[in-house]
């Protein structure tokens, strides 16, 4: 891969890096928002900007993956891109670390340390699955060769566990596909096919109606 393709390629995921690092820093400051001693923030709100970290993380990555692939598929872009991605998770966590510009307790420092380390193994897990794109030769279909089902699911969980958590009443196996159609045009620009939407969300739905209820 030549230097010129390099240097389109960097400066195509540093764009995209800082994009999503200042939409992160505004979610952030909302976050710690209601915090009144800017040096004690709690695990909860803790727990809720690590969240929203791997979000954009796995947003970040679908989009490195996009913007690199649309210039080469050379396996060395691949590690153009990983480069990228780690240096962009580094970039979330420090500003999780900041606070509201107060250096924070040790104890709180070692939970966002231990709960972004699982992000970061998360992230870097799907990142090979894109491994594949990445083999020299150019994909001429307009779709990705690989849908990020898991980072999928993951913001599924995600919705269970918010305040409203997932429709589960009828109609919910309708609302869940469109749940995932729009996390797939969010992230990617596209959507998998309807058949391939339905058979996961229908999979969730037989999931939570087995699932033991609370009590039993």
């Amino acid at each position: 891969m030549d230097s010129k393709t390099t240097d389109s390629i960097e400066a195509r995921l540093n764009e995209l890096r800082a994009k999503a690092l200042k939409a992160f820093k505004m979610q952030i400051i909302k976050i710690y928002s209601p915090v009144e001693h800017p040096a004690f923030i709690p695990d909860s709100l803790v727990s809720e900007a690590v969240r929203v970290a791997e979000e954009t993380a796995s947003q970040f990555l679908r989009k490195a993956v996009s913007g690199a692939s649309a210039i080469t598929e050379a396996p060395e872009a691949f590690l153009l891109v990983r480069d990228a991605v780690a240096a962009h998770l580094l970039d979330l966590q420090r500003e999780i670390e900041q606070g509201r510009g107060v250096s924070l307790p040790p104890a709180t420092l070692k939970v966002i340390n231990e709960r972004f380390a699982v992000v970061s193994q998360r992230t870097y897990q799907n990142l090979e699955n894109y491994r594949p794109s990445f083999s020299g030769s150019k994909n001429k279909g307009g779709r990705p060769s690989v849908w990020d089902w898991e980072s999928a699911l993951i913001y599924l969980i995600v919705q269970a566990n918010s305040l409203d958590g997932l429709p589960i009443d009828r109609g919910g196996q309708a609302q869940i596909e469109k749940i995932i159609s729009e996390w797939f045009m969010q992230t990617t620009g596209n959507s998998p096919a309807e058949s391939e939407i339905r058979k996961r969300a229908s999979a969730v739905m037989k999931a939570i109606s087995t699932a033991p209820k609370a009590g039993n």
